[in-house]
């Protein structure tokens, strides 16, 4: 159970209270009972401090049974329940407390006693646990609007990213001297790569509105892609997909395979000597998985590692598990977690 960071708010409260508990109930005893000063505020610090520590406590086991946002109503239910447990084992023993130390005679005991503690404690109890609640609350609702907000920065940097890689001038230079040769050798291959590039395109723009896409869709878009790179290496280059039908549906951040075919192209060779093999399959783990033959190019390419760093990022804000990298000495693979659409909604409400 997380701790709760509130002393000030527990020093200062406690001393409020303190304040009303002398004022409203506890003065006549020192007043009207002669009983001593030190014995009355000893025992209604301890009584007030019991209070806070028991209702603390509660709060924690709530929070860590049904924490964030998307579970506020199970957990106010839930804390509700043990703050009447609560308000029953302290009041009872509050009675049996004042008994102790003389503060009622015995004649005056009776279950009237029992519930005006018990309605007193549960009282101050859930006033103590709203406030905690409602601070909660608002501490949950910022995190959510900063996860929110970095969430589409790192989509909207992703998409710029991957932008700036299609439209360079590297880039368009290698599409025109293909579509060029299509032209001349092959016309009706030469309508099919301008209308694959402009999938390309058109997915790209579409995808900057979602921080969610299904796999069947990301699909789509690597057909359109790897058609692209297939006429540029020609015998060089191959990927294959290998997708159980009931992943189709899953939920991915787009563009997701593209930063991993990108990656894979960037820093090993590719060519018909040394052809780039990428396989694309998902487990029954619910993972999508990329994996490349493993043969880096001899001079050095700087990398800052953006692109992994961006997905990992999305699926951090997504409250999703993490991305695996493993690397041997023949392979590269990433494994990227499939996120169903229930797991989604529920992650999307915590936060």
């Amino acid at each position: 159970m997380k701790k709760l960071n509130d002393t000030r708010f527990r020093i200062i409260g406690m001393l409020i209270q303190n304040l009303i508990f002398f004022l409203f109930f506890y003065l006549k005893q020192v007043v009207v009972r002669g009983e001593p000063l030190w014995k009355v505020v000893a025992w209604q610090v301890l009584f007030v401090a019991v209070i806070w520590e028991c209702v603390r406590f509660v709060i924690r086991i709530s929070r860590h049974r049904y924490p964030g946002l998307g579970l506020i109503r199970p957990r106010i239910i839930y804390l509700a329940l043990l703050l009447t447990l609560l308000a029953v084992v302290v009041g009872s023993w509050h009675v049996w407390m004042e008994l102790w130390l003389g503060f009622w005679l015995e004649e005056q005991h009776d279950i009237y006693n029992y519930l005006y503690s018990i309605g007193m404690t549960l009282f101050f109890s859930q006033l103590i646990a709203g406030i905690y609640e409602a601070t909660y609350y608002l501490d949950q609702w910022k995190k959510s609007v900063l996860r929110t907000d970095e969430l589409e920065k790192r989509t909207l940097q992703s998409q710029l990213d991957s932008l700036k890689n299609q439209v360079s001038p590297h880039f368009l230079f290698n599409s025109l001297n293909s579509l060029t040769a299509l032209v001349e050798e092959d016309p009706k291959r030469a309508v099919r790569f301008i209308e694959e590039l402009s999938a390309i395109y058109r997915y790209l723009l579409q995808s900057n509105e979602q921080e969610l896409t299904t796999l069947a869709r990301e699909l789509e878009f690597m057909d359109a892609y790897s058609y692209l790179l297939k006429t540029r290496f020609e015998e060089g280059f191959s990927i294959t997909k290998e997708i159980e039908s009931v992943h189709y549906e899953y939920l991915i951040p787009p563009l997701t395979l593209q930063i991993l075919v990108e990656n894979a192209i960037k820093h090993n060779m590719v060519s018909e000597s040394k052809p780039l093999h990428i396989r694309i399959y998902s487990d029954e783990a619910n993972n999508l998985i990329v994996v490349n033959n493993l043969q880096k190019r001899k001079t050095y390419v700087p990398s800052s590692k953006t692109g992994l760093m961006n997905i990992s990022a999305k699926y951090s804000l997504l409250n999703q598990p993490p991305i695996v990298v493993n690397e041997s000495n023949s392979h590269f693979q990433v494994i990227v977690p499939l996120i169903t659409n229930q797991r989604h909604e529920l992650n999307h409400n915590r936060r």
